[in-house]
C-alpha cells in the first residue's frame, strides 16, 4: 500500500471511531511521507481524542514547523496546550494564528476566551468582538450571493445533508457561524 493508501483508510477508520487502527494507518502513512504536515497534524488530533495529548502535540509541533506560515497548525496547537494546562502557550499560538489570517473568526473566539480565562478582560473583549464582527462578515456574503442569484448566476450547492452542505450552513450563513461562535463558547456544548 502507498503512504496515500494508508491515510485514506486511517482517516476512513477515524470516522468509523476506530481511533487505534486509525493511528496505525497514520503511522504507516508517515513511515512513507514523514514530513507530510497534513497527514501529522492529522494524526495529532487522532491522538488528541484517545487522550494521548504529548503525542499529539509532538505531531502538530513537526506540523507547524514544516508549515511555520499556516495559521491553522498554531490553532491547532494551541487547542492542545490549553488541554495540557498551558494556558499561556495556548494564547501565543492563536495570537501567532491571527496574525498569519486576521479574518479567522473561530482563532479570535478561542483566543479571547483563552485571556478572558487569564483575567485579562480588556483584551479578551477586544478578541471576541473581532470574532463577531469577523462571524458578521457572513452577512456581506450572503448579501453578494443574493445579488449573484438575482441576476441569474447559479447559486453554488452541496447535496443536503452533506458534509459540505452543513459545512456551507455554518460557514457561510451570519447566522450558521454565530452559532458555532456560541457552540465554542459553551465549552462545545448545544443549547438545551
Amino acid at each position: 500500500m502507498s503512504g496515500k493508501e494508508h491515510y485514506e483508510k486511517g482517516m476512513t477508520l477515524y470516522r468509523e471511531g476506530k481511533l487505534q487502527e486509525a493511528l496505525e494507518a497514520l503511522s504507516q502513512a508517515l513511515n512513507e511521507e514523514p514530513e507530510n504536515a497534513y497527514w501529522l497534524s492529522d494524526r495529532g488530533v487522532c491522538f488528541f481524542h484517545q487522550k494521548k495529548f504529548k503525542e499529539a502535540l509532538e505531531d502538530m509541533n513537526r506540523a507547524q514547523k514544516l508549515q511555520p506560515n499556516n495559521p491553522y497548525r498554531y490553532s491547532s496547537r494551541a487547542y492542545i496546550r490549553d488541554v495540557m494546562g498551558d494556558t499561556q502557550g495556548a494564547v501565543e499560538d492563536y495570537q501567532k494564528a491571527v496574525h498569519l489570517d486576521p479574518e479567522d473568526a473561530i482563532a479570535h473566539n478561542n483566543l479571547g476566551m483563552l485571556l478572558e480565562k487569564l483575567g485579562r478582560k480588556q483584551e479578551a473583549e477586544k478578541s471576541i468582538k473581532r470574532a463577531d464582527k469577523l462571524a458578521g462578515a457572513q452577512e456581506y456574503r450572503e448579501k453578494m450571493m443574493s445579488k449573484l442569484k438575482e441576476q441569474g448566476a447559479p447559486e453554488p450547492e452541496a447535496p443536503a445533508g452533506s458534509l459540505m452542505g452543513e459545512m456551507a450552513k455554518v460557514f457561510l450563513t451570519r447566522k450558521g457561524m454565530k452559532e458555532f461562535l456560541q457552540f465554542i463558547r459553551n465549552g462545545f456544548k448545544l443549547r438545551e
